[in-house]
């Protein structure tokens, strides 16, 4: 097993936004834009078996390549998918759902969802925190912005109202943790 993993419900979240947004051919040129291997641990997947980070980062690849032309913007929208996912869960109760409460549980449950690295949730005022990621043995770019894409949205989700996301520090670049600093406007 390779050290990085995460549940499937990453990877069938990305493939669920090609299919809803592009179509079920659009699925299959990114399934054949992967490489064998991954290809096939994709098609057997289910959301709580484990996934290679490796695995996530190539199909997301594929599908900005396949989809995107590209074009880096499609991993926030891939990230935003997957945050409207997850809060479409909560139904008409989703701005009932507290956004510190939330972002706290979403680092206090990060070892639920992923084999490797720690997050830590800061409040730093009414309508703004901090989230950071460490620890990771991989990294790459496509995932940062994906985290900014699913923060957006999941915050926009529960809060109602506008939100802003800026990854202050990055893996990517050698600093020691991903951090993301969230500010909403008022409802």
């Amino acid at each position: 097993m390779d050290s990085a993993q995460l549940k499937g419900q990453l990877p069938l979240s990305r493939l669920e936004y090609v299919r809803a947004q592009h179509g079920a051919a659009a699925v299959e040129r990114v399934l054949r834009a992967l490489p064998d291997e991954d290809r096939a641990r994709v098609a057997a997947l289910s959301r709580d078996a484990w996934c290679p980070f490796g695995t996530l980062m190539r199909l997301d690849r594929a599908i900005a390549e396949a989809l995107g032309r590209g074009d880096e913007r499609i991993f926030v929208e891939l990230g935003r998918a997957s945050a409207l996912h997850r809060t479409e869960l909560l139904g008409e109760h989703v701005t009932l759902v507290n956004v510190h409460g939330y972002l706290s549980r979403l680092a206090d449950e990060h070892r639920r969802f992923h084999t490797f690295g720690r997050a830590e949730y800061k409040r730093l005022g009414f309508r703004r925190g901090q989230i950071a990621y460490s620890e990771y043995p991989e990294v790459d770019p496509a995932y940062c912005l994906s985290g900014i894409g699913y923060l957006t949205a999941a915050v926009e989700q529960l809060s109602g109202a506008a939100a802003r996301v800026e990854e202050v520090t990055c893996q990517c670049n050698g600093q020691r943790e991903c951090c993301f600093d969230l500010r909403w406007e008022e409802r």
